[in-house]
């Protein structure tokens, strides 16, 4: 959400990717209290590291687009920006006001400032669905194999790390080999892993060909200036 002195909200795809992640790390907190193994607990502390590191990158930038630095550090409640991105559990409570913000100025505005939003930035709006699946992926799919592999003796994904790892190789389908599950349930969770990441790149490929590749009208109209070009030429 745009900050600025007496300017009308504008709602992009960036915003809704901000509110979203504020609203993955409060059910966070509450999963603080639902797990008590040490590498799931583990697991949520360091997806939670870089959702701080998320609000931090979004306190810089919104620092740095506000007219009145000092009026959106105190008035606009940039200090609680500030805070929320320090990764302690006393302060991420403070990203509530991020998702209370945004809830006022819908009950202004209406869904419609969001649905303007997406439709005016739609490539924007799928890479950003993107990276949020992905921070989904990392932290859930991670839960779930360690959940399903815990008792198995001969299962080689055990750890925290072990379980992001093998997310990850298997998100991007590069699949090392080196972890891998053992258990059935856990070979599902595989399964529906790597679905979901061939379906991810191919968003990212589009998102590049539509960011990279001229659209159509550029590309008839440097058409058309060659043929004259090769038409003056032969005159």
């Amino acid at each position: 959400m745009s900050v600025s002195n007496n300017q009308t909200t504008k709602f992009t795809p960036y915003d809704i990717f901000v509110v979203l992640v504020s609203l993955l790390s409060i059910f966070n907190i509450i999963l603080y209290f639902v797990f008590d193994a040490k590498p799931i607990l583990y697991v949520i502390g360091t997806i939670d590291t870089l959702i701080s590191f998320i609000f931090l990158v979004d306190f810089i930038r919104n620092l740095h687009r506000a007219k009145s630095k000092r009026e959106y550090f105190f008035k606009g409640l940039g200090f609680a920006d500030l805070l929320a991105s320090i990764p302690l559990p006393q302060f991420k409570i403070l990203r509530l006001l991020r998702i209370i913000k945004v809830f006022k100025e819908v009950r202004k505005g209406g869904v419609r400032l969001i649905s303007q939003g997406i439709f005016k930035n739609t490539a924007s709006a799928a890479l950003y669905l993107v990276f949020f699946i992905i921070l989904l992926l990392l932290e859930f799919g991670s839960i779930a194999v360690l959940y399903a592999e815990q008792n198995n003796p001969a299962s080689n994904i055990e750890t925290a790390s072990d379980a992001i790892w093998w997310v990850y190789v298997t998100i991007t389908t590069v699949g090392y080999g080196d972890k891998y599950p053992t258990t059935n349930l856990g070979r599902l969770i595989g399964m529906v892993v790597m679905l979901v990441g061939v379906g991810l790149f191919g968003v990212l490929t589009g998102f590049l060909a539509n960011k990279f590749l001229p659209k159509d009208n550029e590309l008839y109209e440097k058409i058309d200036s060659l043929e004259k070009e090769i038409k003056n030429l032969k005159k």
